[in-house]
């Protein structure tokens, strides 16, 4: 039976795997709750971009203004209209992952002085993070599973836009907030901040549900102080010198990474730069991968991984395309002994970009070559991977970016090569460019936070398959269809129909009417339908655009 699933698999998908497979459908996995950092994010579609630079486009965000508000703070999260938008967003979008949480930082700016003693400030510091967790027992009591990730804030920058403006320093935006505190030192309100969250880290460290990323120098380390401060400490200091995540606690974040008014720097508040750079160490550090499938496995780094050409030149390197008359080709190796031993629903590389060289070979046509086992005589990479047939090969659907340096992009692999991806054996995949007339080289394996990945999804062969009627039993069309299925069934009468995803569950039971069925409101992707007539049940894959 599974050897003439996997024919049909192979027929269905040459067939048709330039439809749904390619498109590109809007999800939401994060919903975005929080303060005036949460506003600004929101406002300016952050997590989408940075979504897709990290080779998720398919993947949205939700907010709205009653849960991103401007000047919000914890207490502010405790009261009905918010958590009944909360609980609203939640419900309906039954896809979301992740609560991406920003707040806290008001109630700090708003009541915390450098007058005040070790103790008071312990008091407030608690006080603050009872609200805070109260508002995270509420996120986790609407859906249970729900991860929380607080994103914590970076070093604000107070004393040198207010001295910017002399003799006119109290008419600066942020004069009040920060004279209100009583005019702190970078050192002082620096402390602060790395107090308050490095406490969040030690709270919140055995709860499988709340995550966080401490990064309070990620500023400075982006962008260095390349020109002297306009106030002490006055110094310089070059780009990525500054160590994560505290980097100088004695500087403040640099001017360049703040929102820009014109006429002064914003002291808090990021800019669009800035922030798409923020969430982008978050996407680093926690989202790219929790946001995968059942399973991802990092390209082996060893001489298993590399690049071979059209001249048979072997490299370490991860190149693609073409250069000086000779083609390149990306060739992966990925441990897949330790998948569970079940059929595929999808699977997809991220490779990250690091140099382009000419015309990006990602924009035109691309091959993906699968096999179990090793392409060549060996599992090194050698110059006979070159022209390996592999057991399966096709168009990948691609998605993610291919527009700047350290961008990813997600290459889903064609329906035919998922049964040859198993734990029989190790994986080896190569990458061509047909006719490319530039090359692009990839981030090695070297860094795991930035190696080549093969993310897979999990499926289930579909059961009830009568192997010797299924391929006449019934016949149906269009195949893949938008909405509505015509179904023959040779003259028998069909008895029951039914409609089953990737996993097994059973999604629809659709109503036949003068043969046909509609399945518009399926999402788009690969299912089972399942016909049963007096001789028995057959079931044939569909597949839904």
């Amino acid at each position: 039976m599974k050897k003439t699933y996997l024919l049909l698999l192979v027929v269905l998908a040459t067939t048709f795997n330039t439809f749904s497979q390619c498109t590109e459908t809007s999800t939401p996995k994060i919903l975005l709750v929080g303060d005036s950092w949460a506003w600004f994010m929101s406002t300016q579609s952050i997590i989408n971009i940075e979504l897709k630079a990290w080779g998720h486009s398919d993947y949205t965000f939700v907010s709205d203004a009653i849960v991103a508000e401007n000047g919000a703070e914890t207490n502010d999260f405790l009261k009905a209209d918010k958590k009944a938008e909360i609980q609203s967003l939640l419900n309906a979008n039954p896809t979301i992952e992740v609560v991406h949480l920003s707040i806290g930082g008001n109630d700090f700016l708003g009541d915390w002085n450098i007058s005040m003693t070790p103790g008071q400030v312990d008091t407030l510091t608690s006080n603050v993070f009872t609200r805070l967790d109260s508002v995270i027992q509420f996120i986790k009591s609407c859906k249970p599973g729900i991860k929380v990730f607080w994103s914590g804030y970076v070093y604000p920058n107070f004393a040198e836009p207010i001295n910017d403006m002399a003799p006119f320093q109290t008419s600066q935006p942020f004069y009040g907030t920060w004279h209100g505190m009583g005019d702190p030192t970078f050192l002082q309100i620096n402390t602060l901040l790395n107090g308050i969250s490095l406490e969040f880290d030690s709270i919140y460290a055995n709860d499988p549900q709340v995550e966080s990323n401490i990064c309070t120098g990620l500023m400075q380390y982006l962008y260095g102080q390349t020109s002297p401060m306009s106030v002490p400490p006055s110094g310089t200091y070059a780009p990525f010198t500054q160590p994560l995540p505290f980097g100088d606690p004695n500087y403040p974040s640099p001017k360049t990474a703040m929102n820009d008014y014109g006429f002064t720097k914003d002291c808090f508040h990021l800019s669009a730069n800035s922030y798409k750079a923020f969430f982008g160490y978050h996407m680093q550090k926690f989202y790219q991968k929790y946001l995968m499938d059942d399973l991802y496995l990092l390209s082996a780094n060893n001489s298993e991984t590399g690049t071979v050409s059209s001249q048979g030149n072997v490299a370490a390197s991860l190149s693609l395309g073409s250069a000086s008359g000779e083609d390149f080709a990306t060739v992966l190796s990925f441990n897949t002994t330790t998948m569970a031993d079940t059929t595929l629903a999808k699977a997809s590389l991220f490779i990250r970009r690091q140099s382009l060289t000419g015309t990006n070979p990602l924009s035109g046509a691309l091959e993906v070559t699968v096999k179990n086992g090793n392409l060549g005589t060996t599992a090194n990479v050698e110059a006979a991977d070159y022209t390996a047939t592999g057991d399966a090969s096709g168009a990948p659907c691609q998605f993610g970016s291919i527009a700047n340096n350290d961008d990813w992009v997600r290459l889903d692999l064609p329906v035919q090569a998922l049964p040859f991806i198993t734990n029989a054996a190790g994986t080896q995949i190569i990458i061509k460019a047909t006719g490319a007339t530039g090359k692009v080289d990839f981030y090695d394996s070297s860094n795991p936070e930035f190696a080549p990945i093969l993310n897979l999804k999990y499926g289930q062969t579909p059961s009830g398959i009568n192997e010797a009627t299924k391929e006449t039993a019934f016949t149906v069309y269009p195949n893949p269809t938008s909405g509505k299925l015509t179904i023959k069934a040779n003259g028998e009468n069909i008895r029951t129909l039914e409609i089953t995803n990737s996993l097994g569950q059973v999604v629809l039971h659709p109503t036949l009417l003068n043969n046909s069925i509609d399945i518009s409101t399926l999402a788009a992707g690969l299912y089972t339908l399942s016909v049963t007539t007096n001789n028995g049940t057959s079931s044939q894959l569909i597949l839904k655009n």
